[in-house]
């Protein structure tokens, strides 16, 4: 059966759990070989760190022309319709959350929140992100080293992103999916903590 719409993955997995691999510069401290037996979500340049993500979201347009054979190699790639190719989903805007991704997505100004998004309507009630840190180090904007555009984000679009998962963390406070947050020293405080290695036991 050919799946190249999003409604053929509303409530694909109830009850199941994933892990989210952002871009963080933490990313890099971990070992990510035991999520090979787990369902995953690679986002943008995520597959420098781990190819073979089961999921792949990408909002970035110059990655389809930077990264298209690694972007191609994914089994199922969630972007926005006016992107190359891949699993289209229609924007509404910056600010909101989705529960009906039919009707379209927020970005919250970063794919780690549209990726969230995605999971949610597929049914996964128990998601770990990893290198969800959501701040430069001195040396590092990203697992990978330094994207020059990013330099300023602690001051700009990081503030942003914040607020956005705040207010997704509100609104996700009541139903049964339980965000974790697997970064310990993340500027990110609205979902609890859960090391990489308590999260991969369950």
């Amino acid at each position: 059966m050919s799946m190249d719409k999003i409604t053929d993955f509303k409530n694909l997995h109830p009850g199941k759990h994933c892990f989210i691999i952002s871009s963080g510069p933490s990313l890099s401290d971990l070992n990510l070989e035991p999520l090979r037996r787990r369902l995953t979500f690679g986002l943008n340049r995520s597959f420098m760190a781990y190819p073979g993500a089961y999921y792949h979201c990408a909002m970035d347009e110059r990655l389809f022309d930077l990264y298209p054979e690694e972007l191609n190699d994914t089994r199922f790639l969630f972007t926005l319709p006016d992107r190359p190719w891949g699993i289209p989903i229609e924007l509404l805007g910056a600010n909101g959350f989705s529960f009906d991704l039919e009707k379209g997505i927020y970005s919250g100004y970063t794919v780690s929140y549209f990726a969230l998004q995605v999971a949610v309507y597929m049914g996964f009630d128990r998601i770990f992100f990893l290198g969800l840190d959501l701040k430069n180090t001195s040396e590092k904007t990203h697992f990978f080293g330094q994207d020059h555009r990013n330099l300023n984000h602690d001051n700009t679009e990081f503030p942003k992103m914040i607020k956005a998962f705040n207010e997704a963390s509100l609104i996700l406070k009541d139903s049964s999916v339980q965000v974790y947050n697997c970064c310990e020293d993340s500027a990110l405080s609205c979902f609890p903590y859960m090391s990489f290695e308590d999260a991969i036991k369950i």
